[in-house]
Formats: structure tokens, sequence, C-alpha cells
């Protein structure tokens, strides 16, 4: 099971560098841009993890509780 998980993170990785490729190198996007493309979605991943985060420490504390 666990070759599984990692197969899928390294096709997911391998999937998103052939995606910015292709942006740069057939529609000419400029690196640049794709570059705030990939700040502006880690950004947004991390936000989400956070409020993941939160929610699982609330949860946790609210069966505690009751």
């Amino acid at each position: 099971m666990k070759s599984r998980n990692i197969r899928t993170a390294v096709l997911a990785v391998l999937a998103t560098i052939t995606f910015v490729a292709s942006a740069i190198f057939i529609f000419d996007v400029e690196p640049r841009l794709m570059l705030g493309f990939f700040v502006a979605s880690l950004v947004c991943l991390l936000l989400v993890v956070l409020a993941a985060l939160l929610f699982t420490v609330l949860r946790h504390y609210l069966k505690r509780w009751w």
C-alpha cells in the first residue's frame, strides 16, 4: 500500500512539471508568469492545510470536552 501512495505522489509531481513545461514551450507563456501562478498555488495549498489543521484541532477538543 505504501508504494501506491509514493507512486501517486510522484505521478502528481510529474504531471505538474509537464503542465508547466507545456505552458511555457507550447503556448509561449512567460516563465515568470508561471512562477507567479506556482507561488499563488502554494499559498492557497498552505491555507487549505492550515484550515484543515485548525478544524482537526477543534474537532479533537470538542470530542474531548463532550
